[in-house]
């Protein structure tokens, strides 16, 4: 199948926009657009992780509430549009406080910043358009070019990794080619509607991961970082994403019969990292 990456541009309003031409007769979009949520500058800034000032929260929500609607305005603008619109989310839908309780796609809003103000937002904007939408609930993708693990390999590397807080916080993940799988999946199975979640069947607390990582590089995870100093240098983007969590199990997309090349922790981070 042919694939193209379509850029979102600003008119001379100054607004997101997508040319409903360059939209015509395709089969399904893949909309993964949207403000890192921890990245920026700080006192952790050389690792590009950035606490959420007032501005970033504002830029984490606008990007992915405007972009989306951009896209969408461009859907229902076609004559002949696309079947399918695959629009990211993410599993911070569900909180980041229900402990080991598994999170299905029927599971409630928790509440956060990322659950109560941007995943609702974001998912109702895409629901909007006139073809089947598939909300990818998203899990932390682990890949050593980039996300939350390139961020972490140095640290671990140099024998200073280690669990954070008391490490019992749940960590959703997905490996990089179960995530692009996973998408095209979502595009091609019709049965597929609304919030789907896209992460690993095999989430596992903090302390589990950090072992499973120190172990594949080989290196010592005696290291914590305390929960106090996360609250200290990250407010609330600490609370949330290094001290909460959830586990987030992918209920309808095992059901629909997707098959995960790495369904483990373990060959997660092995394919993560070779």
């Amino acid at each position: 199948a042919e694939v193209e990456v379509l850029p979102l541009t600003r008119g001379a309003d100054g607004k997101l926009q997508v040319s409903p031409e360059s939209l015509e007769d395709v089969d399904a979009v893949i909309h993964l657009g949207g403000e890192g949520i921890s990245t920026g500058t700080g006192p952790l800034g050389f690792l590009g992780i950035q606490a959420w000032t007032d501005d970033k929260k504002a830029e984490i929500l606008r990007s992915r509430v405007e972009g989306t609607k951009a896209l969408v305005d461009a859907i229902n603008a076609c004559s002949s549009p696309p079947s399918t619109l695959v629009c990211a989310s993410g599993v911070g839908y569900y909180g980041y406080t229900t402990g080991d309780t598994p999170c299905t796609e029927t599971s409630p809003m928790g509440t956060g910043f990322l659950a109560s103000e941007v995943c609702p937002a974001w998912e109702s904007e895409a629901a909007k358009a006139g073809c089947r939408v598939v909300n990818a609930r998203l899990a932390v993708v682990l890949d050593k070019k980039g996300g939350a693990l390139a961020k972490l390999l140095p640290i671990f590397q140099l024998g200073g990794g280690g669990i954070i807080g008391d490490g019992s916080q749940y960590f959703s993940w997905i490996s990089l080619r179960d995530a692009v799988q996973g998408l095209i999946f979502m595009a091609k199975t019709p049965s597929l509607q609304g919030p789907v979640n896209l992460v690993s069947p095999d989430s596992v607390p903090n302390s589990k991961f950090t072992e499973v990582l120190g172990k594949q590089l080989g290196r010592p995870t005696i290291l914590p970082f305390p929960g106090f100093a996360v609250n200290l240098l990250f407010g609330q983007m600490g609370e949330e994403i290094l001290l909460g969590g959830q586990n987030a199990v992918p209920a309808k997309l095992s059901g629909a019969g997707f098959t995960f090349q790495d369904p483990t922790i373990d060959s997660g981070v092995a394919s993560a990292l070779n």
